[in-house]
């Protein structure tokens, strides 16, 4: 079994399980009364929010790759799009797609744009660790799960960090000790893999540029505020109103949940990220359940329609890179 299948198949029982943790004891037919009586006029601000989060993904990529290459929001819109629809079929995969879209659009190595996803994460882990904080200060209480999941976001941000910035100012002892450690392997693979992080270090240039970095936060703040809006936005659709705590509850614990392997559309991840999240704040697992379902509906859907003629693209120009 290839490496790709091993991925899915244990996303697809991560997933399973998820859902099974999600809906035990699920009582279907409350369930089935709060889908039967979803308010769907919040569709539309919900999707409007869906479209603004992929322009504004689109538009922090512009000033990540600036170092790189000057490009507009328009032209990296569909690499964007195309990459959030491959991360929903085979999660994580969805990065590759577009990098490689990217790169063959702006003719840049693959390695640079990769190295630049880092700096995208640490920025994602940095916004949504203020956006909670601030959020649950204000609240007065966190939620002993919701702590932890603020405490993993944390170190995950400082380490994304801390490896980036020590590759930086070390860049050459890195590589030395990356070339010992593949003494063992041929030489035509030590020259490919240094000559990749060589051209890294090109993506990881934007993090010493503090006029870059500025607008790249202020966006990353924003694009996790229209993803909280569509949870806050589910959750009206289904009959509830719950504070700002709550809705920052279940998007901290799904990202949490999302750096694992996950099933496609992430059914199930989402599913136990919204009860879990929102039972400490006496919402019911049947309308956690009907809040989940219409969210995984309203941004998968979306981006699913929108980006899989750039996937199959992406696939293709994969398939030709490795055939070379």
């Amino acid at each position: 079994m290839s490496q790709r299948r091993i991925i899915l198949l244990i996303g697809a029982l991560l997933g399973a399980l998820f859902l099974h943790l999600a809906m035990h004891s699920l009582d279907w037919g409350a369930l089935s009364t709060k889908l039967a009586h979803v308010h769907w006029p919040y569709a539309i601000p919900i999707l409007l929010a869906v479209l603004i989060y992929f322009a504004v993904k689109a538009s922090r990529r512009r000033f990540l790759i600036r170092p790189l290459a000057t490009a507009s929001t328009r032209q990296l819109l569909p690499p964007v799009v195309a990459g959030i629809a491959g991360n929903y079929v085979f999660p994580h995969v969805g990065e590759i797609a577009r990098t490689v879209l990217a790169g063959k659009h702006l003719h840049l190595p693959v390695a640079a744009l990769l190295a630049t996803m880092v700096i995208e994460r640490v920025f994602d882990f940095l916004s949504l660790l203020l956006i909670g904080i601030v959020i649950m200060v204000q609240a007065g209480r966190m939620a002993p799960d919701i702590r932890t999941a603020a405490w993993a976001v944390g170190i995950l941000c400082a380490a994304l960090f801390t490896a980036v910035v020590v590759f930086l100012a070390y860049h050459e002892p890195c590589l030395r000790m990356v070339e010992r450690l593949l003494a063992p392997a041929s030489k035509h693979f030590r020259v490919r893999v240094l000559r990749q992080l060589r051209a890294a270090s090109a993506g990881f240039s934007a993090i010493a540029k503090p006029r870059l970095l500025i607008p790249v936060f202020l966006l990353s703040l924003l694009q996790w505020l229209l993803i909280l809006a569509c949870v806050e936005l589910s959750l009206h659709a289904v009959g509830v109103a719950v504070t700002l705590a709550a809705a920052i509850s279940v998007l901290l614990l799904n990202v949490i949940d999302l750096t694992l392997p996950a099933a496609p559309g992430h059914v199930g991840t989402v599913q136990l990220a919204f009860t879990v999240a929102l039972a400490p704040f006496g919402v019911s697992q049947p309308v956690a359940i009907a809040a989940s379902l219409v969210y995984n509906f309203l941004t998968v859907v979306p981006a699913l329609i929108l980006g899989v003629s750039g996937l199959r693209r992406a696939g293709m120009l994969l398939h030709r890179h490795l055939l070379r």
